[in-house]
């Protein structure tokens, strides 16, 4: 008999906004990345040890945009490199979407990950459980059947093998996958912004994919 495949996590977080309206404080880019693990228990505990490492309180979260400590960003980014774990990402120029696209953050979330889906090979995430930052109740529950609506369709359109067996929500503050998703799709965003960030070298170094929308 045959020995059963390891799970695999999928945990998704992004960096930007929906909005459409730069002007009023949008940001031009929405940037979605998937960290990809069999092992999220290690990231649980390693991600601690860093935490006690750097004498950090045993809650800390590490966010991009609130961890601006340089000596915190790189020790992460160096355990990030040590990891067994990929990277898929998305970064898409808002400018460039048809105007007929909901400013809902449904549909940008679910039209980012659908491209990684199918930029993927078939077998890849057809097992994997996604993962996604957010509370029980309405909202993430309104999101989740957004996702699992345009990933039907897409499955169906691209005659597509099925991805992810299982979508749940959970909270960022306790589960570390979606902390390494948020650093890293912090560190990608500065890299649109800026031409390159100080943590290029690590992020690639897991990146299995990288689609930019439109092309470049």
């Amino acid at each position: 008999m045959s020995k059963r495949a390891p799970t695999v996590y999928a945990f998704m977080d992004e960096s930007g906004d929906p909005g459409r309206d730069v002007r009023r404080g949008a940001s031009l880019h929405f940037v979605l990345v998937l960290v990809e693990t069999t092992e999220p228990d290690t990231l649980r505990d390693e991600l601690q040890r860093l935490r006690v490492a750097l004498s950090l309180h045993e809650q800390f979260e590490f966010h991009y945009h609130s961890t601006r400590s340089v000596e915190r960003r790189a020790a992460f980014f160096v355990l990030l490199r040590a990891l067994n774990l990929k990277i898929r990402a998305a970064i898409i120029d808002k400018s460039h979407l048809p105007k007929s696209f909901s400013a809902f953050d449904t549909e940008l979330y679910a039209f980012a990950l659908g491209e990684l889906v199918v930029r993927a090979l078939p077998n890849d995430l057809a097992e994997a459980v996604l993962v996604v930052d957010g509370e029980r109740g309405e909202t993430t529950e309104k999101t989740l059947a957004g996702i699992r609506k345009h990933l039907s369709r897409l499955y169906e359109s691209r005659s597509r093998v099925r991805a992810f067996k299982k979508l749940i929500a959970r909270n960022s503050e306790t589960e570390a996958g979606l902390q390494f998703a948020d650093m890293v799709a912090g560190a990608l965003a500065e890299r649109v912004v800026h031409g390159e960030s100080s943590y290029d070298d690590y992020v690639d170094s897991k990146l299995v994919d990288l689609w930019w929308y439109p092309e470049k």
